[in-house]
């Protein structure tokens, strides 16, 4: 039977704005250099999932400014495709956000995604706490940037403790830590989050955390709760793919990353 893979974290932006956009993020890096593994199109993700073998994959996006947001579930619902499925975006200074919620569970868009950066906004504070209560309650999963991000100098805006003070504020949310819990914080990921009912992704992990931690976090967290992810296009699917396989893990903890975690943390099961 052939592998059956699906990414938990991609980004890809409409066709008219793609060049820039990726252009924009990987210009703004600071923490290392970027290269894009595609253009950041939809048929330029689609692309780099094909040649990866990838047969699924959830696609962020993420709303800067509060007039972003409904234009984002729009499209969001437009690309919706049995390849690709999209997390819509709530920024924390939505006017009646609960009004949006519902609105992108109407048009079966299955999440969320959140990002304390480019919101200016940390996980605990209580309008992302309000976004969440009303995500749980439209039974949407919500996908939170966890740690440093690499356009911004380090900060303690998306620690691991700030995520897990999210999580015990909303313990019935489907809530995903991306970047292995917290991107370049994850000693403290072993502390506050390894091991709770959180789910947490490979995306930009693989290759940035050391090999030893890396594989401390997997032995530690639920294995229904890990997620394979790549954050294309800022990291090559393929390239992630083969080292995520190469990882000396168990094959039932395997699978489960790879293909059925990501249907449970979406609802699809």
């Amino acid at each position: 039977m052939s592998l059956r893979v699906f990414d938990g974290h991609t980004h890809a932006f409409p066709d008219k704005i793609a060049q820039g956009a990726v252009e924009a993020v990987s210009g703004a890096a600071k923490w290392l250099v970027v290269r894009p593994s595609h253009d950041g199109t939809i048929s330029g993700l689609v692309g780099a999932m094909d040649r990866a073998g990838i047969h699924k994959s959830i696609l962020c996006s993420i709303a800067t400014r509060p007039a972003q947001v409904q234009k984002i579930t729009d499209w969001s619902a437009s690309i919706a495709s049995d390849r690709v499925v999209p997390l819509a975006s709530v920024h924390p200074d939505t006017e009646r956000p609960e009004e949006e919620i519902a609105r992108i569970a109407q048009l079966g868009i299955r999440g969320v995604k959140f990002h304390p950066h480019y919101m200016c906004c940390p996980p605990d504070d209580p309008r992302t706490v309000r976004i969440a209560r009303s995500a749980a309650g439209a039974g949407l999963a919500m996908a939170i940037h966890a740690g440093h991000d690499m356009a911004y100098e380090a900060s303690d805006i998306a620690t691991p403790r700030r995520v897990r003070r999210l999580h015990e504020a909303v313990p019935d949310l489907r809530l995903l830590a991306c970047h292995l819990g917290g991107w370049q914080q994850w000693e403290e990921v072993l502390e506050q989050l390894a091991g709770l009912d959180v789910y947490i992704d490979t995306s930009f992990s693989i290759g940035h955390c050391p090999d030893d931690l890396l594989l401390r976090i997997i032995e530690r967290h639920r294995p229904t709760h890990l997620l394979f992810g790549t954050d294309s296009p800022w990291a090559d699917p393929s390239s992630d793919l083969a080292a995520f396989l190469r990882l000396p893990i168990p094959d039932d903890v395997r699978q489960l990353a790879l293909w059925d975690n990501a249907h449970r943390f979406l609802g699809l099961v």
